[in-house]
């Protein structure tokens, strides 16, 4: 009975996942379930589909490592999402800039220079992330709004134009 107990909950929790990863440092979708792919793609010509976006927030993870998030926007409403260590960086953007080859991948859309995005991230089993910015010129201005019990907690995040390539894949 115990042997049965066991099994049930081994293949519960390995059932409950809704994504699967591909490599060590990759984590997709089992059964993709992008809203936003519901909306005919309309792209902006302010968006450079050739580069990778880099966040001017910095953050610190366990061991005192500056961490920097990244995004990059391909011409036909694929996005890749990554993070990764300042010391790092120009090793992990110049292999993780595919979206075959990116920590986190996702699609966007846009309607004049405002821009929504949603991506599929690993944590918690997997789950979507959607998110929405302005674009202007070289940047792109994300606003996340967290609800308070007395007012909403809005904060933003900027993403600049780098030197890092995209890869077209």
């Amino acid at each position: 009975m115990r042997k049965l107990t066991i099994t049930i909950s081994i293949f519960l929790l390995l059932g409950c996942t809704k994504g699967v990863w591909v490599t060590k440092t990759t984590y997709r979708p089992k059964h993709p379930k992008f809203s936003i792919l519901k909306d005919p793609f309309k792209g902006n010509e302010l968006i450079d589909n050739k580069v990778i976006y880099v966040s001017t927030k910095r953050f610190f993870n366990y061991d005192g490592k500056v961490i920097i998030g990244y995004m990059g926007f391909l011409a036909d409403g694929r996005m890749i999402i990554g993070s990764t260590n300042e010391n790092e960086m120009d090793q992990t953007l110049n292999e993780k800039n595919s979206f075959t080859t990116a920590s986190a991948v996702g699609y966007y859309n846009t309607t004049g220079n405002t821009i929504k995005m949603e991506y599929f991230l690993a944590g918690e089993g997997g789950y979507y992330e959607t998110r929405e910015g302005m674009v202007r010129k070289d940047t792109i201005i994300i606003v996340d709004k967290f609800p308070m019990l007395f007012k909403k907690d809005i904060r933003y995040d900027t993403l600049v134009r780098s030197r890092f390539h995209l890869s077209g894949q």
